[in-house]
């Protein structure tokens, strides 16, 4: 009678366990199942290193930080740091769109490709060619138009080809040139509306 005993006992713990805890519900689909709200208090003395997030079907993982990213006091932050001496390089290439002569409110990828990229590298032109602007400025955006190649480039000063907004002021109220392998340095000034070339090398 007495070993008769222990296996009763035993027995619902067993399937208790097999099919979960519930809360607020009588069919549980994990191990601890919470129909409605639930409160969670963490220690914030400790040193938080993974994240617990809802997937789409209502379930809970947890997630590494990894080494960029800290929990302070329930608040997560950045702790990466981005070294403000290196720009990053884009590229445009410009066989794709041989036979353009004239770009007008040119599109160099400032809204997606290189949208987080200082220096952009042009190749790939055969012939001499021209930009009147240049499409997705915002305030302080800077570029770096890298011409990386034996083609000449010129600059048209608020040539109206080019959307007001995206029109370039070269400085000196003339078009410029850089005639090889060169670099011009432009900001955008969202006071204006414009890109100011500030320097010009090549």
């Amino acid at each position: 009678m007495k070993y008769f005993l222990h296996i009763i006992v035993i027995i619902p713990i067993c399937i208790l366990h097999a099919q979960g805890v519930g809360i607020n519900t009588t069919n549980p689909l994990a191990t601890l199942h919470v129909n409605g709200n639930f409160m969670f208090e963490p220690n914030l003395t400790v040193t938080s290193t993974r994240l617990v997030g809802i997937l789409e079907n209502g379930g809970a993982r947890d997630f590494e930080l990894g080494d960029a990213f800290v929990i302070t006091e329930g608040t997560l932050e950045v702790t990466e740091t981005v070294d403000p001496n290196i720009f990053l390089i884009g590229d445009v290439d410009q066989s794709l769109t041989s036979g353009i002569s004239q770009y007008n409110n040119y599109d160099i990828g400032l809204g997606n490709i290189n949208s987080d990229r200082a220096v952009i590298r042009f190749t790939g032109e055969t012939a001499g060619y021209s930009v009147t602007g240049f499409s997705g400025g915002y305030d302080g955006r800077i570029v770096y138009y890298f011409n990386s190649q034996n083609q000449s480039v010129t600059f048209y000063n608020l040539d109206s080809d080019s959307d007001l907004e995206n029109q370039i002021i070269t400085g000196s109220g003339a078009n410029v040139s850089i005639n090889n392998i060169g670099m011009a340095e432009f900001i955008y000034d969202a006071s204006i509306q414009k890109w100011i070339l500030v320097n010009l090398r090549g």
